[in-house]
């Protein structure tokens, strides 16, 4: 069982803190980490809904982060079992998703970028 979905790596490095302070990865993810979106807010065009490999326990969690600590945005595959799930469970009371709706993510996420970081 498989599904298309767009995927992401967090930003290995980012400056965090009123001093800068330079910071690998995320709090809930490592530098470099593959990540897969599979949603978008589109009101407020800065955050995307993932799965991911959360960096201390290895277990598979959906979090909500901004996409300024995204980058390298690609069509791909979820061959995994679990994330498959959290996507059928995220989208349980919506409309399926779909590869269009994946697409579009995908082609919004760069600009997204582009204006909050």
């Amino acid at each position: 069982m498989t599904l298309p979905v767009t995927t992401a790596k967090v930003t290995k490095d980012r400056f965090f803190g009123p001093e800068r302070e330079l910071k690998r990865g995320t709090k809930h993810f490592r530098g470099g980490a593959k990540v897969y979106v599979i949603d978008a807010y589109w009101g407020s065009c800065d955050s995307v809904t993932v799965v991911g490999h959360h960096r201390a326990s290895g277990r598979y969690i959906k979090i909500d982060m901004l996409v300024k600590h995204l980058t390298d945005f690609k069509f791909g595959v979820a061959y995994s079992p679990t994330v498959v799930n959290f996507i059928r469970e995220h989208f349980a009371d919506r409309d399926p998703y779909t590869k269009e709706y994946d697409q579009s993510i995908l082609t919004v996420l760069p600009e997204w970028k582009a204006v909050w970081s």
